[in-house]
């Protein structure tokens, strides 16, 4: 484009800014992708929650109205279609929304619409593309169709975080339609993600726009907790210690949400809980006086907030673990969208985790559960979901996930419910449009869950900057590596403490050692009975690694498990019944070709993972006797041979340093030292003393 069209453009653009939607100026990185989807070009933008990307479809659909027609937004939810429809129209621009909501005669309408060019904008549901007659009426106005806008579009990824089939049909809708202007926008999207938006969409060399995920007005922090009780009095205090504005609440489960909305109440707050179980006028009601002020917390599902636009709110607060990094930054996106500062909290402990990986296999059955299921029902005809667990299928599923298992095969024309007798069939037995069927989709989304709640809790226990966290997995270029971004827990300081202490590395490492000797047999609750001896298994018995954690508590175990995997030395394996094994990083630390870098590790502490007695802490100041340091080297290296052990089993470079600085001279005085606890006393204390005595008694 010449200097003179360019310039036409943005005037263009400019003057329906003001006119159409009344503001003076774009924000961030809008301006781009207007004028790259203007200009032809296949664009795929990543813009947060509240980074403002509807716009970026709304605007270029009003502008060429004006000349080439009408534009196609595709859209996953009715109530924000209809909350986008309604402000559009609000400001003159002719727009309509065809969805399943829509009584035949009204579509049949807007179908003749679209024909005959009454719409600058319409919005659809992906499961519109499989009705040849809307396919049909497409064709017929081909030539007038402007740009295809595809919301959500990480909808269409089975790596998504929000996998819908339906937006699969899009593939072939382009094809047959090849609309002049392609547009894939979406709030969350890794590389991976994007790849695969631009490769169903057939975008080819797509330009792509990454913009806004840095938010500096929010300061994010993960705080350890309890249970629901404690996490109720943490919310509560929270919540009523802000200084202004509203705040947001969201619970993994609906009894949660309640839970907490009520304790909320009985503390004189204006709290109310908002979940998919609540009927749609209930919930549209909540949600009104949530808007309007008349209520200053909702405690919520992830049922609630799409679309949602406060501006006050100030605080957000995650009660339970969330399932991925994209569903948390665009919950935790809607505070601060008034670009006033706001805090955006996730309260962590480990049931969140084996909740989440209870809700992962309910959602996601297997492929033989659904075949078997399938052909139970074909022999019994009849059965009610609450008889299908008196029967035997694999795995032994859990009654919600057989209720996942139901729905699938009934999406998908395998499953008829008849009044709640289920009965098994083919798609072409009862007609109708059904999408593909896949029995190992269902198996691959599980593992593709799995793996974003893994990055989760990476996240959880990451020690570096937060914001930074973020922007790297979303891919967003920043300038310049961030070291302190000033808005998160681990770059201003405030909080707990995350740093393990000596002791809990030596831990570190003789836990590696455990799970080196089961060899990637267990999985998390086993490892820890095993390491701290009150697994009895006489299996065990023989491991020189068993009980090496004895006295330490299950739950601290289970918390340096998750600080090793998130330190990259530990790793889940997949699948229904998942266990730890070494990383090749584990392996080399184990094998003594590496050291354990402190620095890597992190730990949300509790109470019981303090010492268990009142000991002295000498730290290591730099001035250890060379000789006392060569000979308690040379201890260490036999020690570890005569026990067939790595080195840092006996003692750590760090309690070697202390030692040689200290020299203590007795039994006791070894007691004061960082890492030598009363076993390892028992165990090596006379050598160390002669070694550093200078006695060769050992040579």
């Amino acid at each position: 484009m010449s200097d003179a069209d360019v310039q036409e453009t943005r005037n263009g653009i400019h003057r329906v800014l003001k006119q159409s939607f009344g503001f003076d100026d774009l924000r961030p990185g809008q301006l781009e992708v207007i004028e790259d989807v203007l200009t032809g070009k296949p664009v795929i933008s990543v813009m947060p929650t509240g980074a403002g990307k509807s716009l970026c479809y709304q605007l270029p659909a009003t502008l060429l109205a004006e000349r080439d027609g009408v534009s196609l937004v595709v859209s996953p939810l009715i109530a924000l279609m209809k909350d986008q429809v309604d402000s559009l129209r609000s400001r003159g621009i002719r727009t309509a929304a065809l969805t399943s909501a829509s009584s035949p005669t009204e579509q049949s309408a807007m179908l003749e619409g679209i024909r005959r060019g009454e719409f600058d904008i319409v919005y659809v549901a992906p499961e519109r593309f499989r009705s040849p007659r809307f396919m049909s009426a497409l064709r017929d106005v081909r030539n007038s169709l402007a740009l295809l806008a595809i919301d959500e579009a990480h909808c269409i990824s089975e790596w998504g975080h929000d996998f819908r089939p339906a937006y699969r049909l899009l593939g072939q809708a382009i094809v047959e339609l090849e609309p002049p202007r392609l547009l894939a926008v979406t709030a969350t999207a890794t590389p991976q993600v994007r790849e695969d938006i631009a490769n169903q969409l057939g975008m080819g060399n797509p330009t792509l726009h990454v913009r806004g995920f840095s938010r500096p007005g929010l300061t994010f922090a993960v705080e350890h907790s309890g249970g629901p009780k404690d996490k109720g009095r943490v919310i509560i205090k929270k919540i009523t210690e802000r200084q202004s504005g509203s705040a947001l609440v969201y619970a993994a489960t609906r009894k949660n949400a309640e839970r907490y909305a009520t304790e909320l109440a009985a503390a004189n707050v204006r709290a109310r809980a908002y979940h998919a179980g609540l009927d749609d006028q209930h919930r549209d009601a909540i949600q009104d006086e949530f808007m309007n002020g008349d209520v200053d917390v909702i405690v919520a599902t992830n049922a609630f907030g799409m679309g949602v636009d406060k501006t006050d709110v100030r605080l957000v607060i995650h009660a339970d673990l969330t399932r991925s990094i994209e569903a948390y930054y665009q919950e935790a996106g809607r505070a601060g969208r008034d670009g006033d500062p706001a805090t955006c909290v996730m309260l962590f402990n480990h049931g969140d985790v084996r909740l989440q990986e209870f809700l992962i296999d309910a959602s996601f059955p297997k492929a033989s559960l659904l075949r078997s299921l399938w052909k139970l029902l074909r022999e019994r005809p009849g059965l009610g979901l609450h008889q299908l667990p008196d029967y035997e299928l694999p795995g032994s599923p859990h009654e919600s996930t057989l209720a996942s298992a139901v729905r699938i095969l009934g999406r998908h024309g395998y499953l008829v419910d008849e009044a709640g007798a289920l009965r098994a069939v083919q798609p072409k037995e009862i007609g109708g449009e059904f999408p593909e069927f896949d029995p190992n989709a269902s198996e691959r989304r599980a593992d593709v869950e799995r793996d974003k709640l893994q990055t989760m809790i990476e996240y959880s226990y990451h020690a570096g900057c937060r914001h930074g966290f973020i922007l790297d997995y979303f891919g967003e270029e920043r300038e310049g590596e961030v070291h302190r971004c000033e808005a998160c827990d681990n770059c201003l300081g405030f909080g707990e403490a995350k740093e393990l202490t000596y002791r809990q590395q030596e831990q570190a490492e003789s836990l590696l050692l455990v799970v080196s000797e089961i060899d990637g047999r267990f999985g998390r609750k086993r490892i820890a009975g095993i390491a701290n001896g009150s697994d009895d298994d006489e299996r065990f018995y023989g491991m020189s690694s068993r009980g090496s954690l004895s006295g330490t508590s299950l739950k601290d175990i289970l918390d340096l498990l998750r600080a090793l995997e998130a330190g990259a030395l530990l790793e889940q394996s997949r699948g229904e019944y998942p266990t730890i094994k070494l990383t090749r990083t584990g392996k080399k630390i184990v094998a003594g070709n590496a050291q354990l870098d402190p620095d890597l590790l992190r730990l949300i502490p509790s109470s019981s993972a303090k010492s268990r007695r009142t000991r002295k802490s000498v730290a290591p100041t730099g001035n250890a006797d060379p000789g006392a340091t060569e000979r308690l080297r040379q201890l260490r290296t036999a020690l570890a041979k005569e026990h067939r052990v790595p080195s840092y089993v006996i003692f750590s470079n760090r309690t070697l340093e202390e030692l040689a600085t200290v020299r203590p001279t007795s039994l006791d005085g070894l007691g004061d030292v960082h890492g030598i606890g009363p076993s390892r006393v028992e165990k090596y204390g006379d050598d160390i003393i002669a070694a550093l005595t200078d006695d060769s008694r050992r040579a």
